[in-house]
């Protein structure tokens, strides 16, 4: 689980599949976005490195396992050549070092270094007490006492993995070993980013999991009980470090009970309130463009035409122009007609670069133009053969026309090519829509090979919102926040996410998922924060919300946002029961 289980959205972390397919369709390791491509031409990359807006000189930037490097000069600037699949590496004294790997899109970086700082992580928090069990289902006891009190197992409304210790391989190494295979994807790991491990909650004492450092010696015969819990819902109340997970284990030697727990919850709480500071979303941003200018005196649909003419030469490079002119002509004049002309240019006029076509094909998908937006993407994996996120767009794509059985191809053209699921980024997205794939269109699918699905009745869930971004060079945090306006950001910036991003790169996508298991009463908030995508052009963000996902009255909704302002906490949505009512 992401740390968005601060405010109970959970993150799919649980992938398993297996599929009987022939074998020479073997499947083999994905990161091998650039080594199929020979024989790839330098390009020069160039733009400017600040820190808190200052421009630094004489920054080292080289390419990694080359002897191509150079320096920034007194402004800041520099320029290098480097080739698609290689690693830049900028360095300087003082600053945390960045590594980026070069897309096929990219040509300009500009680069903000943070200063190196140094970070105290209190791991330990002690405690013992005594503890009482009431034996429920399946052995499992119907009530866990967790530091921060008890959870009726079978009322939680989340999942709550249950291992009594009498089950457990005794002749395993240590606990991690005894109960990794004894739970269903637990072997895939807990945590969707790749730099954090879960928690232990072991008889009232959180141990965190630090720099590879492993839980204290465990008597696997002392073990009791072990839960895993991962909806956000049921580890909300342990902040940050049960972002991803946490695992409670009960020894029979414990002595937990509940007479301390406010003063535990008090040392080891997620303590972080929404401050009511984001504001509604704006179409056009607060700095609109230069070009809205000339419309500001115009009133009539025929004469703002004459100025959009007009004012193309000027602005025909610049894809946020034709963009905003699309929108500017649908919203305000709704002259459907006129804006999908504009928009059809965009995709001859920009027709090899994929940033701009995903961009456009979010555009189609938010007005309903399935057909149109299934076009764009087979322009896309023409270009970006190799990227997963090319196949799920595409299999998305048909199953939003109800091609079910070419989705599934696409999907399993996924997987002959050599590509696997994992817990995190696009292998979630992709498990979880042939999940539903498989449940609900099976025979329209004409799915022949075999799906191991855990519990079809667990792939419903309350809402279910899929991320997606134009520029894998943006940097950006979501902010989520649950009725008791507690709060968990999900940070997509090389400074707090650098193995993360590394990994979309290596993988080829830029997109998320997460779940609201119970959209219980009360508001949801989902903010926003954009940083920037290294060059001077906005990033296009479409958020797809399903409500009642999975179930036979699932709906909808797809929204698309322009980011260029930066810094500025938008609130994208506020989400509640009426909802999944309408």
């Amino acid at each position: 689980m992401s740390n968005i289980q601060k405010t109970g959205i959970k993150i799919i972390t649980y992938i398993f599949i297996v599929f009987c397919v022939h074998s020479q369709y073997a499947l083999y390791s994905q990161n091998k976005l650039f080594q199929t491509k020979k024989n790839i031409p330098l390009k020069e990359i160039s733009g400017t490195i600040s820190s808190l807006g200052i421009l630094l000189k004489d920054v080292n930037v080289v390419v990694k396992n080359t002897n191509r490097g150079t320096k920034t000069n007194n402004k800041g600037f520099y320029v290098i050549k480097a080739k698609e699949g290689d690693v830049l590496k900028f360095t300087f004294v003082g600053m945390i070092p960045l590594e980026i790997i070069i897309e096929d899109i990219t040509a300009v970086l500009n680069i903000e270094m943070n200063a190196i700082v140094n970070n105290l992580k209190e791991v330990t928090v002690n405690n013992k007490r005594k503890r009482k069990d009431k034996s429920g289902l399946m052995g499992r006891p119907d009530v866990l006492t967790t530091t921060f009190g008890n959870i009726n197992t079978e009322k939680a409304g989340y999942s709550i993995n249950y291992i009594n210790g009498v089950n457990l391989n005794l002749t395993a190494i240590d606990l991690w070993t005894a109960i990794r295979y004894k739970i269903p994807k637990l072997s895939r790991g807990i945590s969707f980013s790749l730099s954090t491990e879960p928690i232990w909650d072991i008889d009232g004492v959180i141990y965190e999991t630090i720099n590879g450092r492993t839980l204290p010696p465990i008597d696997l015969v002392n073990v009791k009980d072990v839960y895993v819990i991962r909806s956000l819902a049921g580890t909300v109340k342990y902040g940050a470090a049960g972002s991803n997970g946490v695992i409670v284990v009960r020894t029979k030697s414990s002595t937990f009970d509940d007479k301390h727990i406010a003063s535990k919850t008090k040392l080891y709480s997620n303590k972080k309130y929404y401050k009511e500071d984001a504001v509604t979303f704006k179409n056009f941003g607060i700095t609109q463009p230069d070009y809205f200018e000339a419309f500001d005196s115009i009133s009539n649909l025929q004469k703002a035409h004459l100025e959009y003419h007009k004012l193309q030469p000027s602005y025909k490079n610049q894809f946020e122009f034709y963009f905003d002119m699309a929108n500017y002509f649908q919203q305000i004049y709704k002259d459907e007609k006129g804006s999908l002309k504009i928009l059809s240019k965009i995709e001859t006029q920009f027709e090899r670069n994929p940033e701009v076509l995903k961009a456009l094909a979010y555009t189609y998908q938010k007005r309903g133009l399935y057909l149109k937006a299934l076009k764009v993407y087979k322009k896309i994996i023409k270009i970006r053969p190799n990227y997963a996120q090319s196949f799920r767009d595409l299999a998305n794509a048909y199953t939003n026309i109800n091609q079910y059985q070419k989705a599934w191809k696409m999907y399993m053209n996924y997987f002959y090519r050599g590509n696997n699921l994992e817990n995190e980024g696009i292998g979630q997205i992709i498990y979880s829509e042939m999940e539903a794939l498989f449940v609900q269109h099976k025979k329209q699918a004409n799915i022949k090979e075999l799906f191991l699905v855990r519990d079809s009745a667990n792939i419903t869930k309350d809402v279910r919102m899929v991320f997606e971004w134009n520029s894998s060079e943006a940097e950006f945090f979501i902010e989520f926040v649950n009725p008791q306006k507690q709060v968990y950001n999900f940070k997509h910036t090389l400074l707090d996410n650098n193995s993360r991003i590394k990994h979309e790169k290596l993988q080829g996508y830029s997109s998320e998922t997460f779940f609201i298991e119970n959209l219980s009463k009360g508001n949801w908030y989902v903010n926003f924060m954009y940083f920037g995508n290294k060059k001077d052009v906005p990033t296009y963000l479409k958020l797809a919300v399903y409500y009642n996902w999975g179930k036979p009255n699932q709906t909808k909704d797809i929204h698309l946002f322009k980011l260029k302002d930066k810094n500025i906490k938008w609130q994208l949505l506020a989400l509640n029961n009426d909802f999944l009512l309408r």
